[in-house]
């Protein structure tokens, strides 16, 4: 089956040739779901006001590719309140579009239309595919908390993470998502304990040294914070040319600096960062907007 992957979901889906049809809505479809809690579930994406047509499919974690949408096809609603499916989209081909952390909230289709569908609770494929919760191994934990984390989900991330964690705390990359996590809820002490146990085994992680500095700057210890910056950042070499992580840490570093009050620190560390950075990145244009 031919497979294509969609890199904007609303530009190919919606068109405004739709507007001239009759809309009706169903009010149980309540679009306050977000996509992160819908694992396994059938959604409905939200519409343009001008659209009649409601697109849905299904949504899964592909632990390499992250959350992701399988589209079925789209549904209109009848006079009579009937979900009328058309799925002429899908039937020779498969959609699936990568969740990014703005998607926007989706509804759950209620279980009373799924007949109207043709659509199972579970679909078939994804008894083949998916490994569900029956798997306990460190990686699958370690990647099902990787994607929650990326999909801005950090508690749900910390499900699977404290599972690898207690498992091998030291398997590659797992120390930094768990801190990454522990600081996207606010907790910088749980991330420094994790981050400082990291360092220890493996002190050349420049990453560590991103994630400590980050912490002890949320907890209002700046000397700390700048140390840790600076350390991470000496691990580089000097040589020019850019490196996002670098930059981020001296932009950073510039941002303590400026809740200091050390002006001259803080406008030397915004250089620094921008120089760095990429032209086409956040730190550059951040720096470029505040007159660097």
């Amino acid at each position: 089956m031919k497979k294509i992957l969609l890199t904007c979901f609303f530009t190919i889906l919606i068109v405004q040739a739709f507007a001239q049809q009759t809309q009706h809505i169903d009010t149980v479809l309540k679009f306050d779901k977000r996509f992160t809690r819908c694992e396994l579930k059938w959604v409905v994406m939200p519409k343009k006001d001008t659209s009649a047509r409601y697109y849905y499919g299904f949504i899964y974690i592909d632990e390499m590719a992250g959350f992701t949408l399988d589209l079925k096809g789209f549904f209109t609603i009848d006079a009579n309140g009937h979900y009328v499916g058309d799925t002429s989209m899908t039937r020779t081909r498969s959609l699936k579009y990568r969740l990014q952390p703005n998607t926007m909230n989706v509804a759950l289709p209620p279980p009373q239309h799924f007949k109207e569908l043709n659509i199972q609770p579970r679909p078939g494929w994804v008894n083949l595919y998916y490994k569900f919760n029956n798997d306990t191994s460190t990686f699958y934990n370690y990647r099902m908390g990787f994607n929650y984390n990326a999909a801005g989900d950090s508690e749900t991330a910390l499900m699977y993470l404290d599972k690898a964690y207690k498992a091998n705390p030291h398997y590659k990359g797992l120390e930094f998502e768990v801190a990454y996590a522990y600081n996207a809820l606010s907790r910088p002490d749980d991330a420094i304990t994790v981050l400082e146990n990291g360092v220890k085994y493996d002190p050349k992680n420049i990453m560590f040294y991103r994630e400590l500095g980050y912490a002890y700057m949320n907890k209002k210890d700046y000397n700390k914070a700048i140390a840790l910056y600076k350390q991470g950042i000496s691990l580089y070499p000097d040589a020019q040319g850019s490196n996002e992580t670098k930059a981020e840490m001296a932009f950073n570093l510039a941002s303590v600096y400026h809740k200091m009050g050390k002006d001259d620190d803080y406008k030397e560390w915004v250089v620094k960062a921008k120089g760095w950075s990429l032209p086409n990145s956040d730190i550059y244009k951040a720096a470029v907007r505040l007159g660097f």
